[in-house]
């Protein structure tokens, strides 16, 4: 396959965010008194799916769900950018794919502005050619919307998603692209084997090796 037009999710594929996220989600429950300290995983409840979706999962009703959102997102932009790691070999992924003349884009339901300021905290933002994420054009967070609305403007057959959650092989599904399922983020092989990935990848050198055409094995 020649792929021109790679588009990664940002939480759980390029970047762990997952102790920003769990500060950020504790946080904005503490403003309605729910304690989280005996909460299992509860970084994970966040990182990924719609804030509205998760926060709904803590009994608020629809006005506190959307000022919980606010709590968080204030707390998330200014405390926890500096809590983000960039998953081992993708910072070589991104800069190697690039020389050979890749175009590659962030696609997210987290905050815009709140991804760019990661990516450039980890030095990795000058790889993308844009940074689609939840703002005034997108504000409900919809991945498959979000993702619809940038591969319209390219050669399908040359697209693809790469993502660490079911929702992102959804995603890829719904815009009729190939996908690659990586396994070292927030869900489970057997969670994304349900959205029948295109490939899976365990780590960045196996990305690589798919987007290149090399030992490619789909869905296995």
């Amino acid at each position: 396959m020649d792929y021109k037009y790679i588009f990664f999710d940002f939480d759980g594929t390029l970047v762990n965010t997952i102790d920003g996220t769990e500060a950020s989600a504790k946080y904005a429950l503490d403003q309605f008194s729910i304690n989280t300290d005996n909460i299992k995983d509860l970084g994970r409840i966040f990182c990924g799916p719609p804030l509205k979706e998760s926060f709904s999962k803590f009994n608020l009703s629809e006005a506190d769900i959307e000022l919980a959102i606010k709590f968080y997102k204030k707390y998330q932009a200014e405390n926890t950018i500096e809590l983000s790691k960039i998953y081992e070999g993708i910072k070589e992924l991104l800069s190697n794919l690039k020389k050979i003349g890749k175009s590659l884009k962030v696609v997210t339901i987290k905050s815009r502005d709140v991804a760019i300021q990661i990516l450039k905290f980890l030095d990795i933002y000058q790889f993308f050619d844009e940074v689609i994420g939840t703002c005034d054009e997108f504000p409900n967070q919809n991945k498959k919307e979000m993702l619809k609305f940038v591969t319209e403007k390219v050669d399908l057959n040359k697209a693809i998603m790469i993502g660490d959650r079911k929702s992102d092989i959804d995603a890829g599904n719904y815009c009729k692209i190939d996908t690659i399922a990586v396994l070292y983020g927030m869900d489970s092989k057997e969670r994304l084997s349900n959205a029948n990935p295109t490939f899976y990848a365990k780590n960045a050198k196996e990305i690589y090796d798919i987007l290149l055409g090399r030992n490619i094995k789909c869905n296995s």
